[in-house]
Formats: C-alpha cells, sequence, structure tokens
C-alpha cells in the first residue's frame, strides 16, 4: 500500500484537530497587550494597591474591555468597586463578568462573597467564600476568620484559624488565635499560642501589644479563672460576670470587660454596675461616643471610682435583685451616681423611684440635682420645689433650692429657702450661700453676722 495513501485521511482532519485545540486552549492563551494596554493596566493595579479605589474602578473598567475573558481583571475590577463603595457597580461587573466568562471559578465566587459581606448578607457571604476554599485556601480562610470575628462566633474564629495555621504558621495567625482562645477562656492554650508567635517574630509589632496585655492579664489571671469556674456552675449568675468584668477592666482589657458587663446586662437589666463597668470600657476601646448616648461622661474613668462607692452600688444591685420596686433603693443609688457627676444615670434612677412612688421627696430632689447637671435648670427648679413640698424638714432640699433660686436671680427667695435649711441643720454651704444673697440684696449687717456664724460653726 502506498504510505502517502495512508496518511491522507489523517491529513484531511488536520485542520480540524487544530481547530478544536485552538477552541480548547484560547481562554488560556492571554492576548497580546500594546504598549498602552500594558501601561494601563499596571496602572490599574497600582492604584489598587495604593487605595485609590475611585481611580482604579475607572481604569479597571477600561482593562475589562481589552481582557474580558480574564477573571483577574474583572477580580480587581469588582475590588475596586467594592472599595469605593458602590455596590451596584459591583453587582453590575459580576453579573458582566459571569456573561463574559460562563464557567465559575474561584474567583469569581470569592468576589461574589465579598459584595455580599458589603450588603450585610453574611450567610451569602459564607456559601460563596465556601465554595472558593478548596481553590483559594489562605485568602478565603483569612476573610472567613475576619467574618466570625466580627459576628462574634469566637469557636468558629478559632476553628478556622486552626485550619489557617495548618497552611501558615505565622506569627500574627498564632496572635489572633491567643487573642481569640482568650474570648473563650482556654487560657493555657491561648498562651501556648503567644510562646510559639514570639518564637517566630518576636519583634512585630502585633506580637509585642499581645505580650503586654497578656501580661497584664496576668496579675488577674488566677482571680479570673476562679470566678470563670464558679460561672460553669451557675452560668446565669450576673454578679459574677459584673465581678469579672471589674477584673477585666483593672486588668486593661477592656474587649473582656465589655463582654462580660453585656452578659449580665441582659440579665439584670436593674443593675447599675453592667452598665457602669460597659461604659468605661467603651471609653478605653475609644468609643466615648457610645458610652455617652448609653448615659456614662466620657471623661470618667475607673480610678475614679473609690471601693466604698463599688461596694455600695454592688450592695444595691443585690437588693434591688430581690426588691425590684423599692423607690429608695432607687433614690440612694441616684445619690451616689450624682456623687460620681453622672446626672444621666442618676436620673434614671430618681425617675424610676418616682414612678414607685410619686411622693418620694428623695426622689424628686435628685431629680433636680440630675437635670440641673444636665443643664435642664428650669425642670430641675419644678422638682426641687416637689421635694420642699413633699417634705418640710427636708434641710437638704431646701439648701439646693436655694442655690437654684440664686442661679435664677431671686435672692430674696433665696435668702427664704436658705433659712429654711439652716432652721433645720446648719452647714456651712448653706451659710456662705445666705451670706452672698445678703451682700447682693445690701444687707450687710446679716451677712457679718452670717460670715460670724460660719467662722465660729467652722
Amino acid at each position: 500500500m502506498n504510505p502517502r495513501r495512508r496518511q491522507a485521511p489523517f491529513l484531511a482532519r488536520l485542520p480540524k484537530i487544530v481547530l478544536l485545540v485552538a477552541l480548547v486552549f484560547a481562554p488560556a492563551c492571554k492576548p497580546r497587550l500594546t504598549p498602552e494596554q500594558r501601561a494601563l493596566r499596571t496602572e490599574a493595579r497600582q492604584a489598587l494597591q495604593a487605595q485609590s479605589y475611585a481611580r482604579a474602578a475607572e481604569l479597571g473598567r477600561q482593562v475589562v474591555d481589552f481582557l474580558p475573558r480574564e477573571n483577574d481583571a474583572w477580580e480587581d475590577l469588582v475590588e475596586a468597586q467594592l472599595g469605593a463603595g458602590d455596590l451596584s457597580a459591583a453587582a453590575q461587573s459580576l453579573g458582566a463578568w459571569k456573561a463574559a466568562i460562563p464557567q465559575d471559578s474561584a474567583r469569581r465566587w470569592e468576589s461574589t462573597g465579598d459584595l455580599a459581606l458589603a450588603e450585610v448578607d453574611s450567610a451569602r457571604a459564607l456559601a460563596s467564600w465556601n465554595k472558593a476554599l478548596d481553590r483559594r485556601p489562605h485568602r478565603v480562610l483569612q476573610k472567613l476568620a475576619q467574618l466570625h470575628h466580627v459576628e462574634k462566633r469566637w469557636s468558629q474564629e478559632e476553628e478556622t484559624l486552626t485550619r489557617l495555621l495548618a497552611l501558615d504558621d505565622a506569627a500574627a495567625n498564632r496572635v489572633r488565635r491567643a487573642l481569640v482562645r482568650r474570648r473563650l477562656h482556654r487560657w493555657p492554650e491561648a498562651l501556648e499560642d503567644l510562646r510559639r508567635a514570639r518564637e517566630l517574630e518576636p519583634q512585630a509589632e502585633e506580637v509585642q501589644k499581645a505580650t503586654a496585655l497578656f501580661e497584664r492579664v496576668g496579675k488577674f489571671l488566677s482571680a479570673i479563672q476562679d470566678l470563670t469556674a464558679r460561672l460553669a456552675i451557675t452560668p446565669g449568675d450576673d454578679q459574677l460576670l459584673t465581678d469579672r468584668a471589674l477584673l477585666f477592666l483593672r486588668s486593661g482589657d477592656p474587649e473582656m470587660a465589655l463582654a462580660d458587663s453585656e452578659a449580665a446586662g441582659k440579665l439584670a437589666t436593674w443593675a447599675m454596675r453592667p452598665r457602669l463597668f460597659g461604659g468605661l470600657a467603651l471609653i478605653e476601646l475609644g468609643r466615648a461616643g457610645e458610652a455617652e448616648a448609653a448615659g456614662i461622661k466620657g471623661q470618667t474613668h475607673l480610678d475614679a471610682l473609690t471601693p466604698e462607692f463599688l461596694e455600695t452600688i454592688s450592695r444595691l444591685d443585690a437588693e434591688m435583685s430581690v426588691e425590684r420596686n423599692n423607690p429608695e433603693l432607687y433614690v440612694t443609688r441616684a445619690w451616689q451616681l450624682n456623687d460620681i457627676s453622672q446626672p444621666a444615670l442618676a436620673l434614671q434612677d430618681a425617675e424610676a423611684a418616682v414612678r414607685f412612688d410619686a411622693n418620694s421627696a428623695g426622689a424628686h430632689a435628685e431629680m433636680s440635682y440630675a437635670l440641673a447637671k444636665l443643664g435642664r435648670r428650669d425642670e430641675a427648679f419644678e422638682h426641687i420645689k416637689k421635694a420642699t413640698e413633699l417634705d418640710a424638714n427636708f434641710s437638704t432640699a431646701w439648701q439646693y433650692r436655694g442655690e437654684l433660686e440664686m442661679a435664677r436671680d431671686d435672692c430674696d427667695a433665696a435668702v427664704e429657702s436658705l433659712s429654711r435649711a439652716l432652721a433645720i441643720n446648719q452647714t456651712p454651704i448653706a451659710l456662705q450661700k445666705r451670706e452672698e444673697c445678703y451682700i447682693k440684696l445690701g444687707q450687710f449687717e446679716k451677712a457679718q453676722a452670717d460670715r460670724r456664724a460660719l467662722e465660729a460653726l467652722r
């Protein structure tokens, strides 16, 4: 047989084979770019790295025009649009991406998850990222761990970081797992992670910060672990949770203090210590605005609270857990809070006392004091008047009424109120204030008499 005749069928099929190979490998063959296109793509990536997202998005749209079948070009565009906060444009780009490259890819699933996260749809973000996990494990595990952290799913974050460490035993990952294990109160394992991080990269900033934190907590760790063991037996004990929050505040760990305060506050809505400690933790975390919204003044710090105050507030919280509607307990706590310059919290307690007993002179007096501190002086005056009407022998109320009348430039009324207070109980402040009133009224002999009485009293 003629060899040339045997080759003929193969030669006849050769153009079809070449065409098939070209079709199969065409997507993998990158188009040849012009120098201008290469420069444009380089500029787009540099803008993205510099977090100049608006510029990166503008350039990225031009890049996908000449590279419509490259997943990484679409991924860069979507990342830039998400960075610029243009979620609508990112969604449109994902649709165009799928139209240009119908075959699913890990890049597109990851970007889909990123968009879902930006749209506050964590379930869809998790589902999308999990589809990209096998192909891009390191990147996706980082994002999964961060999402679990934001949503305070500590066990899931710890599990995800363990998987990440199996791929990359880096100091930063060790620190992250140490911190989340502290959230889970798994202290020996947390300390072991920190030890390993210090071996890997002792000079890293995150390692040094974590080391300082654990050293501070270490001074209180025995007491913290004791409370943790007791909470394992009675997990619904708000007092134990609040005691532990106080220890974390003292150890300089406001994150853990805030977590315990929030948990205690949910269990005991009437209690003041969880609210106060939670506010102090927010201030330490640089979230003073949130503390102010919760009624805690932004300049308050733990060292301003005396042991006597902390003991009294703890006792009052415990008593209120039994007598939730006792107005006197709320009045007493309002006085304590006014005394440490927390008028917003004091006002809430005084209002609660009035709800339980509308004729409580003490409640109206504390309301007056708090309202004045909050700049609501007209309301304050009405409540102090009410207090003196309800209890004519309430010397403190008469004295404060006189001070508010002085602030209203009504010295005649102030003299009368201060005289009522002094007739019940002579105090240096009342004598001093009445002396000031007499001087303003030109009654100098009476002012001199108060001055002599004040010196004698002192």
